[in-house]
């Protein structure tokens, strides 16, 4: 075997594992971003370097994907606790809205941003709950249940909503306010007030005789339950003193 031949078949052997080896190599840093997702890779020393969308990458050596996230329409829904009325009801109100990530709204502190879109729902439910505040501190309890206050307190909620949450790569969409619950206290003494307010309707319509027995049996009822008719913490405490 001449010395020509060596050298060519050494050529070939190193040209063939070279190529082995590339292909490795592209098969080791080729990554697949999947449909309504995006991915944000990293450099070698850990700094949010670019997003990618859906497709097939083949990534440098240096480069990694660090996290992926979702940018369909999703719905996030919670619950705003001791959201305080002018008039000192510390009332409950549960939410829930649509909303897409959206990496490229993002305006400043884009590292920063980027990361903190995998938390996405804790900053909305966070965002409320400032808005609720600020907000729901002007007007009495009654005036939540009214139609039209609960559609503008929506409408400015979901106003403030969109611009907070724009520059930090969330599309909101919109924030529907499911019920709003009272204090237990608070909703038994309505629920009595109605009670009373119906049974009074409906003795107008009797003979005055039965009317007056029957408010009679009313008052004696109070008389002899007087502690029902109580808030619950007054009524706790009652039988706590009679208890001991």
């Amino acid at each position: 075997m001449t010395t020509l031949t060596i050298l060519t078949i050494t050529f070939i052997i190193i040209a063939a594992v070279t190529a082995g080896g590339i292909k490795i190599i592209k098969k080791k840093l080729r990554r697949v971003v999947p449909e309504d997702h995006v991915a944000i890779t990293v450099n070698k020393d850990g700094f949010v370097k670019q997003v990618l969308p859906a497709g097939r990458y083949f990534l440098r050596p240096s480069e990694r994907i660090d996290f992926f996230l979702e940018t369909r329409t999703r719905l996030a829904s919670n619950t705003a606790l001791d959201i305080a009325t002018s008039d000192g009801i510390a009332v409950k109100f549960n939410w829930s809205g649509t909303y897409m990530l959206r990496p490229e709204l993002i305006t400043e502190n884009r590292s920063q941003r980027l990361r903190g879109l995998q938390n996405a729902e804790k900053a909305m439910a966070r965002n409320v709950d400032i808005l609720l505040r600020q907000l729901v501190g002007h007007h009495p309890v009654c005036d939540l249940f009214q139609p039209v206050t609960r559609q503008e307190l929506e409408q400015q909620v979901n106003e403030r909503l969109i611009e907070r949450l724009k520059p930090m790569g969330i599309a909101f969409n919109g924030l529907n306010l499911q019920t709003i619950e009272l204090p237990g206290e608070v909703s038994e003494a309505l629920n009595k007030a109605r009670a009373i307010e119906t049974l009074d309707n409906a003795i107008r319509h009797i003979d005055p005789t039965t009317r007056e027995v029957v408010r009679g049996v009313y008052h004696l009822d109070e008389i002899l339950h007087w502690d029902q008719y109580l808030p619950v913490p007054s009524r706790q405490t009652m039988q706590k003193l009679q208890q001991s």
